[in-house]
């Protein structure tokens, strides 16, 4: 009786984290968003704040110059914006191509630290050199729209409002490696993201790579962070703020399509996510609706990988007992098998078509126990290596 227990349990956390809530909360916020569009009032333009722009590099060299040309372009009054890049102990031309940009416009201001430290410790200075009411935090691969800026501040106006994050566009969506299911499931997260800021203004986790948070409330980073974004959004939920996502507000991002490099990248995030559980435990808020999104949206993905071993090994326990067990057993040990083989297929440039879906889940979920084991033994640094850039 008792695998039995443990199966079930297994299975509806896992139904319920990507199954069940998602699909709740989605569904609730298209009825809200309804009922609200056909009472909306017209509203007159608001007052737009003081913005500053903050980006850290560090060997960026590659995308630098076309990241700042897409700030320069914003529509956002010149009097109402700075921008505020600093490299990073760069050894690349990072530096010196942010200096000769920040010479032909008065609005950027540059700073070089020789002595790379990492990027919380970077935000830090330039967040306490930063003039504006609403602080933009971007990265350097990550392309605004012209309007980026204005949608994304226009939104401080309600005073609830703490933190917004943008809308992420996918500049490709080819075949290669893992970009198409990578591309998937950021938009499944986009939709779920929206949806809790509709619903509750507690969307527990902006987007890293362009979110606006007021000044006020932008907190000291500690220096061995790996996801600032994720701190920075548990601390703005935690004052009792709102936060939520700008569809508007587009950027667009390049997807790696390499495994091996995603798989680097989500183990340094399932570090920081980790990292941050530890700082704010599973009830970052006083606030229901945002400890609710938090376990459900965030701890419970985290927890996938216990869930699906549970359920492999109680499987396996009880498939000498009926053929049902035998065969779902065999079931999972197959796509197993096949994903252990796509692998190998994907050094060859090939791939099985529709199994790479299964091989990007079963990669998350051990990229996510890499991470756990890796904040388990304790995040000395917040340095570590960009994506390299195509």
């Amino acid at each position: 009786m008792v695998p039995e227990t443990i199966m079930a349990i297994s299975l509806f956390l896992l139904v319920w984290t990507y199954i069940i809530y998602p699909v709740t909360v989605i569904f609730s916020a298209s009825i809200y968003r309804n009922r609200k569009g056909k009472v909306r009032e017209k509203r007159h333009a608001p007052d737009l704040p003081f913005v500053s722009v903050l980006m850290s590099l560090y060997n960026e060299e590659k995308v630098t110059a076309n990241k700042v040309r897409s700030l320069l372009k914003t529509d956002y009054p010149a009097d109402l914006i700075e921008f505020i890049l600093g490299s990073d102990g760069s050894t690349d031309d990072t530096g010196m191509i942010l200096k000769d940009m920040a010479a032909t416009d008065s609005r950027i201001r540059m700073i070089h630290v020789p002595q790379r430290r990492g990027k919380p410790a970077m935000l830090n200075d330039l967040a306490a050199l930063a003039l504006g009411d609403v602080l933009i935090i971007t990265d350097a691969n990550v392309m605004f729209s012209p309007d980026t800026v204005r949608y994304l501040a226009e939104r401080f106006e309600e005073s609830s409002i703490g933190l917004c994050d943008a809308t992420v566009v996918p500049v490709t969506q080819g075949e290669a490696g893992i970009e198409r299911q990578e591309n998937l499931y950021g938009r499944f997260e986009t939709f779920l993201k929206r949806a809790e800021g509709e619903l509750w203004g507690a969307m527990p986790g902006p987007y890293g790579g362009c979110y606006a948070v007021r000044h006020g409330l932008f907190p000291l980073l500690p220096e061995n962070t790996l996801v600032d974004d994720l701190f920075v959004g548990l601390t703005v939920l935690g004052k009792k703020y709102r936060s939520v996502n700008i569809p508007e507000a587009t950027v667009m991002e390049d997807t790696q399509p390499d495994m091996r490099g995603q798989f680097r990248r989500r183990v340094r995030i399932a570090a920081g996510s980790f990292q941050n559980l530890f700082r704010f435990g599973p009830f970052p808020s006083e606030r229901i609706s945002v400890s609710l999104a938090f376990v459900s949206h965030k701890i419970l993905r985290w927890l996938t990988p216990l869930f699906l071993v549970l359920f492999f090994m109680t499987t396996v326990i009880l498939s000498g007992r009926s053929d049902f067990y035998l065969c779902l057993t065999a079931v999972q040990l197959i796509f197993i098998i096949l994903s252990a083989l796509d692998l190998v297929l994907d050094r060859y440039g090939r791939k099985i078509k529709y199994q790479r879906y299964i091989t990007q889940f079963l990669l998350m979920n051990v990229a996510l126990t890499a991470g756990f084991v890796k904040a388990l033994r304790g995040v000395k640094s917040g340095l570590w290596e960009p994506t390299k850039r195509i």
